[in-house]
């Protein structure tokens, strides 16, 4: 069944602060058989059992690009090392060296600055193709 995924930055700018999300190396969404599969799931259950909110998202958004779902999870825990969730999040995916501990997963934050950043590129980016297309508008004549 299709779904409509958020990217990670329009999170972070929905929710106004810096988001965490958790990318699977080698993510094979219909392969049931694939390690990553398995970590996904695996990583998702610890977070119901711990009452975590999390949803799945797109990476950061590319304007022009499109991309399949790559088994992003955005994680809904604010990023404050002195939350306890937070700590509780970070001390199962990463050592005390800041290393993941699970092979083939990695834990990221996105700034909202960031965020903002993305935005407004994307933004001059939409504004230059814009400008761009009505230059090259067709006349209907022919040379």
């Amino acid at each position: 069944m299709p779904q409509l995924l958020k990217h990670i930055d329009a999170i972070a700018r929905e929710k106004d602060r810096d988001v965490l999300f958790v990318h699977f190396e080698n993510y094979e969404h219909e392969n049931a058989d694939a390690e990553s599969y398995h970590l996904r799931q695996n990583l998702m259950e610890w977070l119901e059992q711990r009452q975590i909110n999390f949803a799945p998202c797109m990476g950061i958004e590319q304007p022009g690009v499109i991309e399949s779902y790559s088994g992003d999870l955005y994680i809904d825990v604010p990023f404050d090392e002195a939350h306890p969730v937070y700590q509780m999040v970070s001390e199962h995916l990463e050592d005390a060296e800041g290393e993941m501990k699970i092979p083939g997963v990695l834990f990221f934050v996105l700034s909202l600055e960031t965020a903002l950043e993305i935005e407004a590129d994307r933004e001059e980016f939409l504004n230059l193709n814009q400008a761009h297309d009505d230059d090259d508008e067709f006349s209907g004549r022919v040379n």
